[in-house]
């Protein structure tokens, strides 16, 4: 099955937050950490029920960068709610809809 990956804008402030932080430590990092969240969408799409749960969504654990995607599956589409640091509390992350 073909799924279509929709990006929330929560989600997408993560990656802004993340891209900047990442570049402020050494050029070119930033990207570097763009490219690894476009390889792990890649991977969720082709296979997303592979990946752990957490409640209703799941989680894909990044592993150059101390990152995890939150998704969830809805018929063809693949929802990304949030790109969030290892350290975050998981539990504020259930509020994001």
């Amino acid at each position: 099955m073909k799924y279509q990956l929709y990006v929330k804008a929560e989600a997408i402030q993560d990656m802004a937050e993340a891209f900047g932080w990442y570049e402020n430590k050494r050029t070119g990092l930033g990207l570097e950490f763009l490219d690894a969240v476009e390889e792990c969408y890649n991977q969720i799409t082709q296979n997303p029920e592979h990946y752990q749960y957490h409640g209703d969504q799941r989680i894909k654990t990044m592993h150059r960068f101390p990152y995890k995607i939150v998704y969830e599956v809805e018929q063809e589409t693949i929802v990304v709610y949030a790109v969030y640091h290892d350290k975050r509390n998981p539990e504020k992350l259930t509020k994001r809809e």
